[in-house]
């Protein structure tokens, strides 16, 4: 980070013990950094950049991309310079062996979660403290088998990488955390560890964002926020997601969201419907199973209701347009808006540019960009 930002312990913060959120002691202001927190552990192992991807430095207009591509998009699986200090020489020196017995166990499939885990292990040989507060997060339930089954298959394989203060269930518990909580940081194409982000709570309507640079992250309040208030942001992209399938996508991940759709006490505008009644331009939104007009207030019944929901689902399987025109007569014959989810995923379709080459003039393109920038 390039600017001095204050640490949790720092911040105008505090734990509330009954709800576990972050709250904050002082009023906060839009554009005021909260607190900046540096990984415990972090490491590299994700895919490598896309060709053409430039380090934000570069100032070199030819350059056809800093950094080297593989062209398998594999993982990177090897140590860097920066690993080196921070796992054992145990590691080091059978570090593909290493590589092997992990590769088995979706609980270690990614390359960045096993070098943090061997970053943890080493961290608890000089300060066993430091795993403390992560031995005691909650871990997503579907997990616990897998992650205890790596964790044993791990100390079998190679008994001397586990320290033996440790059982199998507190590694396979680091497991779980690692897999639960770790955050993706892109300036490294891998993840980290960080103790006090991970204590915020996700919204689909946060009050505060996250930025990463290298090994750090820093949050950043985006809308006023009280004295008491929960600091949220948005951990998962949830973007132009229908409700349910947001409380889908969060409860795998251990997550609940109170924003006002997720628990539905606002309108889901993802699905817009058409107002039915003449003269009426107005988009119907539901909350819940209230299916209103925003404009004139109508509230349809049963029967429309049910047409509806039986267009989403027939949509959900059987949408079929290689064409802005064509989906253009499915939207004009249908109940559903124009901005509905269904629709608006479909014209992300065809702005694809292996979509737009075929099939779509730049004017048709342009179109289609503008109503998805309208349906925001």
């Amino acid at each position: 980070m390039e600017f001095d930002a204050p640490t949790f312990a720092d911040a105008s913060l505090t734990l509330d013990a009954a709800t576990k959120a972050v709250v904050a002691t002082e009023a906060l202001v839009p554009g005021q950094v909260i607190f900046a927190e540096v990984a415990t552990v972090s490491s590299a192992g994700g895919i490598e950049p896309e060709e053409g991807f430039h380090d934000e430095h570069c100032d070199d207009d030819e350059c056809a991309g800093c950094a080297a591509v593989n062209g398998d998009d594999e993982p990177v699986d090897e140590l860097d310079e920066a690993d080196l200090t921070t796992v054992s020489p145990y590691v080091v020196e059978h570090f593909d062996e290493l590589m092997d017995t992990c590769e088995p166990h979706e609980a270690l499939s990614l390359v960045d979660v096993r070098k943090n885990l061997f970053k943890l292990l080493h961290l608890h040989t000089s300060n066993a403290a430091a795993l403390t507060p992560f031995l005691s997060m909650d871990v997503l339930a579907d997990d616990v088998v897998a992650s205890l089954d790596a964790a044993k298959s791990l100390r079998e394989a190679h008994a001397s990488v586990i320290p033996s203060s440790l059982t199998d269930d507190q590694v396979g518990h680091l497991i779980g955390v690692l897999n639960k909580y770790a955050i993706p940081l892109d300036d490294i194409s891998g993840s980290g560890l960080f103790l006090h982000v991970s204590k915020l709570k996700h919204s689909c309507e946060p009050n505060a964002s996250f930025t990463d640079a290298g090994e750090a992250i820093w949050i950043t309040a985006i809308r006023p926020i009280a004295v008491g208030e929960p600091i949220t942001v948005d951990f998962f992209n949830t973007h132009y997601m229908c409700a349910a399938e947001r409380v889908e996508v969060l409860t795998a991940e251990g997550q609940a969201c109170t924003c006002g759709v997720c628990v539905g006490t606002a309108p889901d505008k993802t699905r817009a419907f058409k107002c039915q009644i003449g003269g009426c331009d107005g988009l119907v939104h539901p909350t819940q199973a209230v299916f209103a007009c925003t404009k004139c207030g109508a509230i349809w019944g049963d029967d429309t209701v049910a047409a509806a929901e039986m267009e989403e689902t027939t949509f959900t399987t059987d949408l079929e347009a290689d064409s802005f025109a064509q989906l253009d007569l499915i939207i004009h014959d249908s109940l559903l808006h124009p901005f509905h989810y269904i629709f608006y995923s479909a014209m992300e379709v065809l702005t694809d540019d292996s979509v737009t080459d075929m099939h779509m003039s730049e004017d048709e393109a342009l179109s289609v960009l503008y109503r998805l920038v309208d349906a925001l």
